[in-house]
This record gives C-alpha cells, structure tokens and sequence, in this order.
C-alpha cells in the first residue's frame, strides 16, 4: 500500500487528524517548558503516571485512567507545592518524581500486580486512537490556542522576566500554575500517541527547533505549531510508507527538524558577520 491507500482507511485518517491536531497546539507548550526551565517536570510527570497506573491496577481500574488522573492532579499540585516549600518548580518535580517511582514499585511488590502491563504505558501507539480522543486532543489543542492568543503579552511577560511581570501586577503563579496544568494534560494526551518515554517529540524538540530559528516569542509559537505538524504528520506518512514503529519514526522526524533548524540558524550567523 502506498500513502494515498493508507490514507483512505478510517483508522490512519483518525491517526493523521491526531498527529495534526497535537502538532499545531500541544507543541505550543514546549515553548513554556524550555523558558521556565521545566525541563524536569515531564520526568515528573511520567513517573507520577507510572504511580496513577499502578494505583488504578490495584483498585481494578484501567491502568490508562489512573496515569491520566495522576497527570492532572500532579499537574494541579507541582506549582502550588513549589510555592508552599519555597523550592523552583523543577525541584519540586524531581521530588515528586522520585517519590512517586518509589511509591509505584511499593504497590507493585505489595499488592502483586504485574509492573509490565503499567510500563506498557511508555510506549504508546497513535493507531489506537479512539473518536473520543481525537476530541479530546482537539479541544485542548484549541484551548492551549485560545489562551495563548487571549493572554499572549502576559504569558510574553512572565517567560521574559517573571519578577518584572509581578511587579507590573501580572498574575505570575496563576499564570504558571495554568500553563503547568495544560503542559500536564498536553502530556497525558500524548502518551496516547507517541508512549511516555517519546513524549519530547512531541511537547518539547519542535519547541527546540523554533527557538533556534525565530526572533520573537511570536515567531517561536508559530514555528512551534509548524514543527509540530511536520514532525509528527510527517513522521506518521514515514512510519506508514516503510513500515516503521509511528512513535519512534515521528520522534526521529522531530530530531531531524531540530538539526536542520539549528544548521539554519548557524548559517544564518555566519552570514551576518560577513554582511
């Protein structure tokens, strides 16, 4: 089958409205991830869903429901937490990290469920994508969307200097906080799509990209989206055309683009100083 005759069946159709979708707004967040320094939250947030599903085994619950619930209230909590033992959020994530890996692998021992069907999580499969994800993928991706183009000179102000934005009256923890919880659920979608060990091919290389090739925050989103799209749409065609795993071929779409965006940027300087 050639792309053109994959792209006639419902299943990859599904698959490709996913990867779009994801792209052009869950991308967005890799840009809040990398200027906050929040490198280690997804870490966090990985393990935390590891804990949810081993909680959700043990009550019989599917593991999936309870690493999705665990990613949002993680996501609820890691700010606020942070702010109440005056520590930086990534710290705060590198505690609740290890803390939940410890308590997960205590459930796993104590209550004798098998920790492979948890871990089974890690990897993901964007073919498996049901009608109520790709509406759930879509209402977020619109979501993340609205509120950067609602808030956009706050969210400008606080990624730019967060101690200047306070003193200008901008909301600097709600705005956090807020962005903290969609980066959350960004990555909890996405775990659907790509598996959680992949899951910067998704949030974070196509900010990685963006930032290496824009001048502006507003450029920086934009490429983000673009990115975004590419690598995973375009990732998805490669793994459908020579038979590729779809999370590790769109992973290896997005490493791509961030080479090429920062062999551009390099010319791009070079350039400059001769000019």
């Amino acid at each position: 089958m050639d792309l053109i005759d994959f792209l006639k069946v419902p299943l990859f159709q599904k698959a490709f409205l996913g990867a779009l979708l994801s792209g052009a707004g869950l991308s967005l967040l890799g840009i809040v991830v990398l200027n906050l320094n929040l490198t280690t939250i997804r870490f966090a947030l990985m393990h935390i869903a590891l804990l949810g599903a081993a909680i959700a085994m043990v009550l019989g619950f599917p593991p999936l429901a309870g690493a999705l619930a665990g990613i949002v209230i993680a996501s609820l909590i890691l700010g606020p937490a942070g702010d109440y033992i005056k520590i930086d959020t990534g710290l705060a994530g590198v505690l609740f990290m290890t803390g939940s890996l410890g308590l997960a692998f205590m459930l796993f021992y104590k209550a004798g469920v098998p920790a492979m069907d948890a871990f089974a999580l890690f990897t993901g499969n964007v073919l498996a994508l049901r009608p109520a994800d790709l509406w759930t993928i879509g209402a977020l991706a619109a979501v993340i969307i609205l509120i950067f183009s609602l808030f956009y000179r706050e969210i400008q102000m606080v990624l730019y200097n967060p101690d200047l934005a306070e003193s200008l009256g901008v909301p600097v923890r709600l705005i956090r906080n807020g962005l903290l919880l969609l980066t959350g659920l960004a990555i909890g979608v996405n775990i659907r799509m790509v598996g959680a060990l992949l899951i910067d091919a998704a949030v974070l290389l196509p900010a990685v990209a963006a930032l290496a090739v824009a001048r502006s925050l507003k450029e920086a989103l934009l490429w983000s989206a673009a990115f975004g799209i590419i690598s995973q749409v375009g990732g998805l065609a490669a793994s459908m055309v020579w038979d590729l795993p779809s999370g590790a071929s769109i992973t290896m779409a997005a490493v791509v683009l961030v080479c090429l965006a920062g062999i551009f940027s390099r010319m791009r300087i070079k350039i400059r100083k001769e000019f």
